[in-house]
């Protein structure tokens, strides 16, 4: 019997000391799809974009759209940003997007997005999720002292 609590309790040091085993993991690994961070326009996506959800965002007189894209024939997401007005500083606003089973996420500034908002410049889109059921995705915006998000899709 002392055996057997010696080798339990070794096992459970084990865990606490190494890390939980694959078989006790309750978070949600990351997934790796080929249209993961890739462009909206590789492979023609945007090309059957519909609009998911959006949100206005106002701020100081001006206003921002979010959307959350969604291409019908890739089965993916992307957020794209469009200001009212010009952007009056670089870096001034960018979106995210979000996917809810690995929280995988990418920003208008990631490789295969067309950059944050600059100075001079209205908009700005995300690289692309694979957003297949049961996969969800979420677009988040940030634009000075103001955030938005629009809901899972």
């Amino acid at each position: 019997m002392k055996k057997m609590v010696l080798c339990i309790s070794f096992f459970v040091a084990s865990l606490v000391l190494f890390g939980s085993l694959d078989l006790f993991a309750s978070n949600a690994s990351a997934e790796t799809h080929t249209y993961d961070g890739k462009s909206p326009y590789y492979n023609n996506c945007a090309d059957s974009a519909v609009t998911k959800k959006n949100v206005k965002i106002n701020l100081n007189g001006a206003s921002a759209n979010l959307e959350l894209k969604f291409s019908t024939t890739c089965k993916t997401a992307w957020a794209k940003l469009t200001l009212s007005r010009p952007a009056k500083a670089d870096g001034e606003a960018t979106a995210l997007v979000v996917r809810n089973t690995d929280n995988k996420q990418f920003s208008c500034a990631s490789p295969g997005g067309n950059g944050g908002i600059n100075k001079g410049q209205t908009s700005c889109y995300t690289p692309m999720v694979y957003d297949l059921d049961p996969r969800k995705a979420q677009a988040v915006a940030y634009w000075p002292y103001t955030a938005g998000e629009t809901g899972w899709y």
